[in-house]
């Protein structure tokens, strides 16, 4: 369904002793008697007119007597009257194809009445519905506020959306250029009132530019090519919520595995650091550690820290969980959550518990 902005305003246009139809003038004489060639003018005024206008089977083409002016807004505009939506046919019966749906939010300009039905163009589309769906006139005018959608567009870089009708008020959230919003009520001392997704919210006037606009009627293939493409989001929606479902799955596994590597591996904090060893009792250095950590699961790793750089998946330290090999220049260590890791240290501090990040770290590795 479209919206679009509107500010088209009609009246009919009477000119003073001359009528004009379309490949055709009346002309009314006040003082010359009647003759077989002349055509009176009716006294009844416009609406003889105007009846005049439908004799001549001109009601097709109404809008060549409307001219712009601030009193006639309602001539030919009408309004959707319906719970939900009307079909606009391509002919005035129920068993003529329809062309487009009105929906109840929706304008329309009037083409031509045509007993129950009336002839429309709303957006792309144009056809008939029946007359009874449609406020026109004096309805039209009265029920116009209903269907008046005034829309905010941001013309600054970022604007501030706040809780309140002042540059004191709190800043909820921030909105950014060309960005639109619904405006949900009237303006206070300048300020407007928005919603930025489920937010309600306050931004300047000075910063926004804010149109009325209307809802308009949806063509088959419009309404087609939406189905569509409300099918594809849904579909990515699925896909997406399944992947994060298997990634939190995943996840869930790694650290439930993970905390078992680390869980096995405190158990020989205090041990000593032996350069080249692998024994996890009598010694190892932080490469030798780390295999023999793995290898009492049934994983074979690398020797040394530089090979050990190329294992598994490459994840980064945000993503980083237990079990999860740290490598730094010449050393590396288990990641054991909270920001820790335990290594084999040096010498003098054998198997302990330090920062992960107590020197740069050039690559963490997934390998579960």
């Amino acid at each position: 369904m479209k919206t679009v902005s509107v500010k088209q305003k009609l009246i009919l246009s009477a000119l003073t002793g001359t009528i004009l139809i379309s490949g055709s003038v009346m002309t009314a004489r006040a003082e010359d008697k009647p003759s077989e060639d002349t055509q009176i003018l009716p006294v009844a005024g416009i609406e003889s007119v105007l009846k005049e206008c439908y004799k001549e089977d001109v009601k097709n083409n109404i809008d060549l007597y409307l001219v712009q002016d601030d009193k006639g807004e309602y001539l030919n505009r009408a309004f959707s009257n319906v719970s939900d939506y009307v079909y606009i046919r391509s002919a005035p019966d129920e068993t003529s194809d329809w062309t487009g749906k009105l929906y109840s939010n929706s304008t329309a300009d009037v083409l031509e009445y045509n007993g129950d039905w009336t002839k429309i163009r709303s957006g792309s589309v144009e056809g008939y519905v029946p007359a009874d769906s449609l406020f026109t006139g004096k309805e039209a005018e009265e029920h116009a506020g209903e269907y008046e959608q005034n829309q905010a567009t941001v013309t600054v870089d970022v604007l501030n959306v706040r809780d309140g009708q002042d540059t004191s008020a709190s800043i909820i959230t921030q909105i950014t250029a060309n960005e639109q919003y619904e405006v949900t009520g009237e303006a206070v001392n300048g300020w407007y009132p928005v919603e930025v997704g489920e937010t309600p919210g306050w931004v300047y006037g000075d910063y926004v530019n804010v149109q009325q606009n209307y809802a308009y009627a949806e063509s088959k293939e419009e309404e087609e090519k939406r189905v569509a493409e409300e099918k594809a989001a849904r579909a990515a929606e699925e896909a997406k919520k399944q992947q994060e479902a298997q990634r939190a799955a995943a996840i869930q596994s790694q650290t439930s595995s993970g905390q078992a590597i680390i869980d096995y591996a405190c158990q020989f904090i205090g041990n000593p650091y032996v350069w080249g060893g692998t024994s996890l009792t009598d010694g190892a250095d932080c490469s030798g550690f780390v295999q023999a950590v793995y290898a009492h699961f049934g994983v074979g790793l690398p020797r040394t820290t530089w090979d050990m750089e190329s294992v598994g998946t490459p994840v980064s330290y945000e993503e980083a969980l237990p079990g999860d090999i740290i490598l730094y220049d010449g050393h590396v260590g288990l990641y054991m959550g909270d920001g820790n890791i335990v290594n084999a240290m040096n010498e003098a501090d054998g198997i302990g518990i330090c920062s992960a990040t107590y020197t740069p770290i050039i690559t963490v590795r997934r390998v579960l």
